[in-house]
């Protein structure tokens, strides 16, 4: 009886799933780890045509698509469903557990930054109301109120904002980054951000007033994930 029981306990244990794992551990060819602190990792998800990535979790996450979207997600019990999503969009997902299929002949690639202490559900806020003339255009600005920043989304952790220049375009004088100029200083040399790239920059204590000018001959489009208090 006791060599029975023990059978039993055996074959149960190998019956249970096992746990979903980091997708950066899952398949580091897919997935590479671009920056990470305390608060945050950021993810660069790139999945070839009709590649598969098997099931993983995510915390809470901001997510921004470099390319058009087509995939298959499949669920821990097997179900899936097939999403749909251009280039350029930005997306909130809650905590999840599931495995990704690229659907299109073309590669599928996404930035993820996951928020690791957010355990709470996110509480959408709503857009700001922006004043229809934020004043005369040598002032300084706040920067949810600058023009060229368009607010997209914002809860309790973190404050996004799409910024769009043409080239030759600047934004006004704002408070919180290619060729910048801070008040009251010259323009700095121009820096050269790669398409797709990520970056990120420590917070000040204190407000500084810049702007910011495309001095290239290309649009100018980036996403300002801001870590909120």
């Amino acid at each position: 009886m006791e060599v029975m029981r023990m059978f039993l306990l055996f074959v149960l244990a190998l019956a249970l799933p096992l746990p979903a794992q980091d997708p950066a551990v899952v398949n580091p060819k897919i997935v590479k780890v671009e920056f990470e602190n305390d608060r945050v990792r950021v993810l660069r998800v790139r999945l070839g045509p009709h590649e598969r990535l098997a099931m993983h979790s995510h915390p809470a996450s901001a997510i921004v698509r470099l390319t058009e979207r087509s995939a298959r997600v499949i669920a821990p019990d097997g179900s899936s469903r097939d999403v749909q999503g251009s280039a350029g969009e930005f997306t909130w997902q809650e905590p999840t557990t599931h495995a990704v299929e690229n659907l299109r002949n073309q590669p599928m690639e996404n930035i993820e930054i996951e928020f690791k202490k957010a355990a709470a559900p996110s509480i959408a806020a709503s857009a700001p109301v922006h004043p229809a003339a934020p004043g005369p255009s040598g002032e300084p600005v706040a920067l949810q109120d600058e023009p060229h920043h368009r607010w997209r989304f914002e809860n309790q952790y973190t404050r996004v904002l799409e910024v769009v220049l043409a080239p030759g375009e600047s934004v006004r004088l704002n408070q919180a980054v290619v060729q910048r100029q801070y008040l009251g200083k010259e323009w700095e040399a121009p820096e050269r951000l790669e398409a797709g790239g990520v970056h990120f920059a420590e917070g000040t204590k204190k407000p500084y007033t810049h702007r910011v000018k495309n001095v290239g001959s290309t649009t100018f489009h980036v996403y300002d994930i801001e870590l909120l208090p």
